[in-house]
């Protein structure tokens, strides 16, 4: 039973894991296959049964999304993947463009995707279909470490362009790499995608909102310390405003600047149960990864008592529990973590079944 208790436990754990990985993982996206090699064979079924084979020498250009598990993120990909894929259409019979859901809970997310694409999901799957890597096959196979992760694949079955994380760039860049992989457009035409468009209002919340936008972009380039610059200057910009301390203390905990992090939850001005949550949760992640286990759970339960909801709160605490060795109690607060991203999605599906 204790095995088998384990091994479930690692099944979570593993599903979990790639939605907190940090967003600055770059180009260097995958861990087994690069940019300029061949992209590997493979085969997987959807929801409906319905495999789909990539073969080499078939001479389509590939898009590949793993896409992410949270219906935030998830609805938003998927989107964002069909609003690029809609440029094409005169290109349509020139590539493949397919979305990938891994892990243990794939079917059951894949069972709610009409609910979150709306009623016309059936003809979007024609041009953009959710394949099923339950057992992270695929996944496995090219090394993925991060949910979005895109995969352009040229005709001639080479990798042209792998990318991780998202950005407030993500469809003109994407639409740009698709069309210099199809021969429409140049290398530096996928570039200057990349330009940050600046807004035309200069109120202080305007000036704060560029400047989180922009340190977003840094991060995803893995510039680190300049995002950590763009941090900091929007919180000089509104002192008053806990948004900019929060998303610092965040970053600070995701590079494992733990001091760091705890020196700006010591500055936030909580005023609410929610921010008080916040404050909690980036002190619990600072000290867990200081391995001040005691502190760092005092921390993480508080939180979580704030704001039952807190995703990241319950995955933190569930990794002090898993090192202590409480399998049950890291299964719980894992499996809380996973039915609370999920449960918004089962809400809807619910509510679509009871109108049938």
């Amino acid at each position: 039973m204790e095995r088998i208790a384990r091994r479930n436990l690692l099944l979570i754990y593993a599903f979990l894991v790639p939605m907190f990985l940090p967003a600055a993982i770059g180009h260097a996206a995958l861990r087994k296959v690069k940019v300029g090699e061949k992209m590997p064979e493979f085969s997987l079924p959807d929801s409906n049964g319905t495999t789909f084979i990539h073969k080499h020498n078939h001479k389509k250009v590939l898009l590949l999304v793993f896409l992410p598990t949270s219906q935030r993120r998830i609805e938003r990909a998927i989107t964002d993947i069909e609003t690029v894929v809609g440029y094409f259409q005169e290109n349509k019979e020139q590539f493949n463009s397919i979305g990938v859901m891994s892990g243990p809970l794939a079917n059951r997310v894949a069972d709610i995707l009409p609910a979150i694409r709306g009623r016309d999901a059936l003809d979007k799957k024609r041009s953009f279909p959710i394949l099923l890597d339950g057992k992270f096959q695929l996944w496995g196979k090219l090394g993925v470490i991060a949910a979005p992760t895109i995969i352009i694949v040229e005709k001639n079955d080479k990798i042209k362009w792998i990318k991780a994380g998202y950005g407030y760039d993500f469809v003109p860049v994407v639409r740009a790499r698709l069309e210099q992989a199809l021969g429409i457009a140049q290398e530096e035409v996928a570039e200057g995608a990349r330009q940050v468009k600046t807004v035309a209002n200069d109120t202080v919340e305007a000036r704060v909102q560029r400047r989180l936008q922009m340190a977003k972009i840094m991060e995803e380039k893995g510039r680190i310390e300049s995002a950590v610059s763009e941090l900091r200057k929007a919180a000089e910009l509104d002192p008053n405003s806990n948004v900019s301390f929060f998303e610092l203390g965040e970053l600070f905990c995701r590079i494992d600047r733990n001091r760091e992090a705890l020196g700006i939850a010591e500055k936030i001005k909580a005023t609410n149960k929610f921010d008080k949550a916040r404050r909690r949760l980036i002190s619990g992640w600072a000290k867990r990864q200081l391995n001040e286990l005691h502190a760092a759970e005092k921390d993480l339960l508080e939180a979580t008592t704030l704001d039952p909801t807190s995703v990241r709160a319950l995955f933190e605490l569930g990794k002090i529990q898993q090192v202590r060795g409480q399998t049950e109690q890291a299964m719980k607060s894992y499996y809380t973590a996973l039915t609370l991203i999920f449960n918004e999605s089962e809400k809807k599906k619910n509510f679509l079944d009871k109108k049938k």
